[in-house]
């Protein structure tokens, strides 16, 4: 049985009470599918006509070392892309988790495919996934972390494990958000710390590092440089979305 059919009866109980709506525009959809479903049939086209425009830059930047599946736009708060890293970020719905996770996986499998450590008479282990922290005040608000939510599912859907190998610092860090890249390489270097027990546990893996956004890359790169040094073989970066160069963001 899949996983997909061992959740249909919570999924069906969830629905009955709360009733699923398009993360795009907010209408209804038709509760009780086995199958996730997070857009009604215009802006699934809309998702899917942003991830394919985001493909030929994507591929390219996989090979770097970042897999993602669109482009965000700052500023654009009506597009598709950014509604749905919005949801990502303060709603937590789990659907929208599951149905990101399906998206990026295969992505992810083709990328570590590629690496020299993931030959199958070199690294037999499965993948590792992992994420950077949010601030205290941010998980207060919300009432989780978006990267940690979508570092599990993105576990679930490609067999992989889960650690918390990366730990903020107590320091008051600035917001990323706030910061040109110059300032957020450095306030990124001094937020992110390894966690107890990190090293025993990423040593000779493959490592994913899941957030919902990267703009500079400062802070998924600070993380992957302290799981290298902590012994890792590999750190392959993963985001839902890449903020489009033309503007400002998150990471």
């Amino acid at each position: 049985m899949s996983q997909q059919r061992d959740v249909f009866p919570f999924n069906a109980a969830r629905d009955l009470l709360f009733p699923p709506r398009c993360v795009g525009c907010g209408e209804l959809l038709p509760p009780f599918a086995r199958r996730v479903a997070v857009f009604c049939p215009l802006c699934r086209t809309a998702w899917e006509t942003a991830v394919t425009e985001a493909d030929a830059n994507a591929t390219a930047d996989a090979a770097g070392g970042l897999v993602y599946l669109v482009h965000y736009r700052p500023g654009h708060a009506d597009g598709i892309p950014e509604k749905l890293v919005y949801h990502l970020k303060h709603e937590g719905d789990p659907r929208v988790f599951r149905f990101v996770a399906e998206g990026l996986s295969p992505r992810l499998s083709d990328a570590a495919a590629t690496l020299p450590s993931r030959k199958p008479e070199r690294d037999t282990n499965p993948l590792l996934f992992t994420y950077p922290p949010r601030r205290r005040s941010a998980v207060r608000e919300d009432g989780f972390d978006q990267a940690e939510r979508l570092a599990k599912a993105l576990a679930r859907a490609c067999g992989g494990d889960f650690a918390n190998l990366i730990r903020r610092t107590h320091r008051k860090a600035r917001e990323q958000k706030t910061l040109n890249a110059e300032e957020r390489a450095v306030n990124a270097a001094s937020s992110y710390i390894l966690a107890d027990k990190a090293a025993e546990a990423v040593r000779d893996r493959t490592v994913v590092i899941c957030d919902d956004l990267c703009t500079t890359g400062a802070t998924l790169n600070r993380c992957a440089v302290l799981l290298v040094e902590a012994g890792a073989r590999s750190v392959i970066l993963c985001t839902v979305a890449r903020t489009d160069s033309r503007g400002g963001g998150k990471d």
